[in-house]
């Protein structure tokens, strides 16, 4: 029993007391890259955004506006901003991708008319690679404060020359044997002039070289302090008159004056210039003006322009201003920007082109409504000839009258503004009701214009001194004019018109009455 006890003791103890046990550690794997999940290969490094220039990183810029090209070289998407109001960088050429060979982009800027330089920045950008190109404009050299205009005063709106002729010459009916436009100062009459504009044997005639500009309305000069600025910031100029036309316009900081013209006679305006952001009032007023003639000149060169409006008719109306307006040429080669933005402020908005030319077929500005029927030469013919699409005088006449119908006012014009728009300019004015002797006058005042209006520029070859010969009593006058007399069966003028677009143009009734009510007051 003893034995047993003492062996149930001793076999616990054994075990307790037996080798220690070797701890199992794993064979090395013979092959050590087992069992190893590859890594995800490095993506190729992205190369680094260039932009290489080709063109110049600096422009001198036309103080008239233009445009210029820059080229440039890039591997990345790219873009073309600017932040000046004044540079313009069409939507389609905004941005691209980028191609093998160089990229050439044209951007266009607006003229500057102010009395300060301006610099511009437009700015690439691809990737993270930028390059900027400095547009550097000079000042508008002839952005020059004209005569002051105070506050409260009353100024001539038409030119005083062009003045002086529509006060002091009255023309009979049925008379057009004679012209008196030639005894006064401001055209080429062949007399020479002192600097007063007086006939002077020793001073200077207006010869091909020596131009006469009274086709241009009276500027004038509002003007403020420095201490009235705010700043540099930019300012907007805000001129309305009483029969409700507006106008606004920006202003360059640190400017001084802004010059008025293309001014309605016989009106009434306010003004003011509020500095941009802040809201302070630079300044403000307002002014009357006088005169006979609303005349219109648009930068930089389309001349020989004048208003409709103002003409009393023989049954005591008016006609409305800033309804029709005759001029010289109208295109690209005469309106630079600046000129396009004062047709759209002054509210032309239809272009009647009555030159004969395949290539004038589209507006000055793509805002413009457009005819241009394709007219030969003026007088009679013009009136009775037509092509495909009918009459011409039917043409233009329904031209006009669908664009008043649609608030278009009409500037209607051939080249020099001379015989064709006189043509249709009679027609017009007699059609209202204006007497005949004071359509002479209004077409006599073409003498006031320079060479390539009042005098055409072919006629300097033969001519070594330029004289105004398309006087009330020669061509397209002593033309138009006795025709539609003989067609008057009441002895009046504006029923020859009546009779002449009803009987021999083909014009309706509706369409008469229509423009006589649109266009008198």
């Amino acid at each position: 029993m003893k034995k047993l006890l003492l062996l149930s003791l001793l076999i616990p103890m054994l075990a307790y007391c037996g080798p220690a046990q070797k701890e199992v550690v794993p064979d090395p794997d013979p092959d050590p890259e087992h069992g190893k999940v590859d890594p995800e290969p490095k993506p190729e490094p992205e190369p680094e955004a260039f932009i290489e220039m080709v063109s110049k990183e600096s422009v001198d810029a036309d103080v008239n506006g233009g445009s210029t090209l820059l080229r440039f070289k890039t591997n990345y998407p790219w873009t073309i901003t600017s932040e000046n109001k004044w540079v313009i960088i069409p939507v389609e050429s905004a941005s691209g991708e980028p191609a093998e060979n160089t990229i050439a982009i044209r951007i266009k800027y607006d003229d500057n008319t102010s009395p300060v330089a301006r610099e511009g920045k437009v700015l690439i950008t691809a990737g993270k690679a930028q390059k900027t190109v400095t547009l550097r404009q000079p000042k508008d050299p002839l952005a020059v404060p004209a005569t002051p205009l105070e506050n409260g005063s009353t100024v001539l709106a038409t030119n005083p020359n062009v003045e002086k002729f529509l006060t002091e010459v009255t023309y009979p009916d049925k008379d057009w044997s004679y012209t008196e436009v030639l005894n006064f100062y401001g055209g080429f009459n062949g007399k020479t002039y002192n600097e007063y504009g007086e006939e002077d044997p020793a001073g200077k005639a207006f010869d091909w070289d020596n131009q006469p500009n009274s086709d241009q309305p009276m500027s004038y000069s509002i003007n403020w302090k420095e201490s009235d600025l705010d700043g540099d910031n930019e300012m907007v100029f805000t001129l309305t008159d009483k029969y409700g036309w507006k106008m606004q316009s920006t202003l360059a900081g640190g400017s001084l004056f802004v010059n008025v013209s293309n001014l309605v006679p016989n009106d009434q305006y306010t003004y003011s210039v509020i500095a941009d952001g802040s809201g302070k009032v630079v300044t403000e007023g307002s002014f009357n003006t006088t005169g006979h003639l609303h005349q219109v000149f648009f930068r930089s060169g389309c001349r020989n322009g004048r208003d409709l409006g103002g003409w009393p008719t023989v049954d005591g109306k008016t006609v409305k201003f800033r309804k029709l307006y005759r001029g010289g040429r109208m295109q690209s080669e005469t309106v630079n920007p600046t000129g396009a933005r004062q047709i759209l402020a002054e509210g032309i908005g239809a272009q009647l082109d009555l030159r004969n030319s395949d290539k004038l077929n589209k507006p000055v500005t793509p805002e413009l409504a457009f005819l241009a029927p394709g007219i030969e030469e003026g007088g009679k013919w013009m009136l009775t000839h037509g092509n495909t699409d009918g009459n011409f005088g039917k043409q233009c006449f329904e031209f006009v009258v669908n664009c008043l119908r649609e608030n278009k006012p009409v500037y209607f014009h051939c080249s020099l503004g001379r015989d064709r728009t006189g043509t249709l300019d009679i027609l017009l004015l007699g059609l209202l009701g204006v007497r005949e002797g004071d359509i002479s006058k209004a077409y006599e005042v073409t003498y006031f214009a320079p060479v390539g209006y009042s005098v055409s520029s072919s006629e300097k070859s033969g001519n070594p001194k330029p004289i105004f010969r398309n006087t009330r009593k020669e061509w397209v006058y002593s033309d138009v004019v006795p025709y539609f007399w003989s067609l008057s069966t009441n002895d009046t003028f504006a029923n020859g018109v009546e009779r002449y677009l009803l009987d021999v143009a083909g014009v309706s009734q509706k369409d008469i009455d229509d423009f006589r009510n649109m266009m008198l007051e």
